[in-house]
């Protein structure tokens, strides 16, 4: 057994011209994302060497530290990774939007940059938004990575290798398919570890049609998260060594060589899943979406849950009783509700955030590039021009 920590033990050694960059590359890269660094808003930034001499790494409590953190510093050691260069870090999370985002630039030595999206953190706020993706043609996090990627990519003229894992996947394919032509022709790799897909309005358009064969998607077998909404196909199924949701953890996923274990599809539980979220998502308006998360979140302040690692198993069966008591929301949704409530439980969902219950991510405000975050102002005169501009 063997994951992309080992990976860097076995070919660390090899430069990006001696092995062409993989995807057990652009994982680590993601994973990177993870992190938390002091000093790395510097403009011209610090590579992994220099950042691991400093000891830069912001400590957390997330049960993924150790291991996040062990990667780094197998990159910050290796020939293969070692001279990379971070810089323009940004983590921001804003309850009054809704928006839990953070990004980063990463020069590397085969002349590329790598712009890595992170996922999801342990925060209510971050979860909101994930599921206002089931209504909202576009939420917070993805206006800013398409800011993001504009910026980075106008500060170099370096081939860009875009990334991100969980959510991080999704920002970083929305990204993609919302800036310019010219800036989309510069990506030369754009990798997703299973990452939630786009609203059918994202997926149909122009700009996703440009980017549609750059997009390589990596699920494990008991993939949740990564076929959600209009997700990204072909995939390849990886191996994963843990159960059921924990497999969204990529420090699972098992690498042989320089590619990682496949398998010829996911798993039957993760198919029930998945044709119930995919029947409810094509038989829902909008604003049914709307008031079920609005109502599930409701049902999470009722259990107290600040974090997803404050949802147990118990708390979760709470949930799904006070969910079906709900006398306004639609009945057909409340029993979707309870369908995927009793799929969850069945995965394991409550055990493994119990693992991790009290754990958090520790969060910085580094906004070096925060005009590229737009504001509401900036969000309403984008709006306008595409009205002005449809495509």
């Amino acid at each position: 057994m063997a994951n992309m920590i080992d990976y860097l033990v076995w070919r660390g050694e090899l430069t990006l011209e001696a092995s062409p960059w993989n995807e057990v590359d652009g994982l680590l890269l993601a994973t990177l994302s993870y992190l938390n660094f002091h000093g790395i808003q510097h403009p011209k930034g610090w590579t992994l060497e220099e950042l691991k001499r400093l000891d830069a790494v912001i400590p957390s409590t997330s049960s993924s530290y150790p291991l996040r953190k062990q990667a780094f510093e197998g990159m910050a050691d290796s020939i293969r990774f070692g001279k990379s260069r971070v810089h323009h870090f940004i983590a921001m999370t804003d309850e009054t939007k809704t928006m839990q985002f953070s990004a980063m630039c990463v020069d590397l030595p085969d002349g590329t940059m790598g712009v890595a999206f992170r996922g999801t953190d342990n925060t209510m706020i971050g979860w909101r938004e994930d599921f206002n993706m089931a209504y909202q043609t576009r939420v917070p996090g993805q206006i800013a990575a398409e800011y993001y990627l504009t910026r980075a990519a106008q500060a170099t003229d370096r081939p860009l290798r875009v990334t991100g894992h969980s959510k991080g996947g999704n920002l970083a394919v929305y990204a993609a398919a919302s800036v310019a032509p010219e800036v989309q022709d510069r990506i030369v790799s754009l990798q997703v570890y299973d990452g939630p897909g786009m609203n059918r309005e994202i997926s149909s358009g122009e700009g996703y049609e440009r980017i549609r064969d750059k997009i390589q998607s990596y699920i494990p077998q008991t993939s949740i998260i990564g076929l959600l909404m209009d997700y990204y196909q072909p995939y390849t199924v990886v191996k994963s060594i843990a159960g059921g949701i924990s497999q969204h953890d990529p420090m699972t996923w098992q690498v042989y060589g320089k590619h990682f274990e496949e398998l010829p599809g996911i798993d039957r539980t993760a198919g029930l899943i998945c044709e119930t979220l995919h029947e409810w998502l094509q038989n829902s308006t909008p604003e049914q979406r709307g008031a079920f998360v609005d109502a599930m979140f409701q049902m999470a302040d009722g259990i107290n849950a600040t974090k997803m690692s404050d949802i147990t198993n118990e708390k979760l069966r709470s949930m799904w009783k006070m969910f079906g008591s709900r006398k306004e929301i639609d009945p057909e949704l409340r029993r979707v509700f309870s369908r995927l409530t009793a799929q969850a439980v069945t995965l394991g969902f409550g055990n493994v955030v119990e693992r991790v219950r009290g754990k958090r991510e520790e969060g910085v405000e580094e906004r070096a590039w925060e005009t590229m975050i737009p504001d509401e102002e900036d969000e309403a005169a984008e709006d306008e021009k595409k009205d002005e501009n449809p495509s």
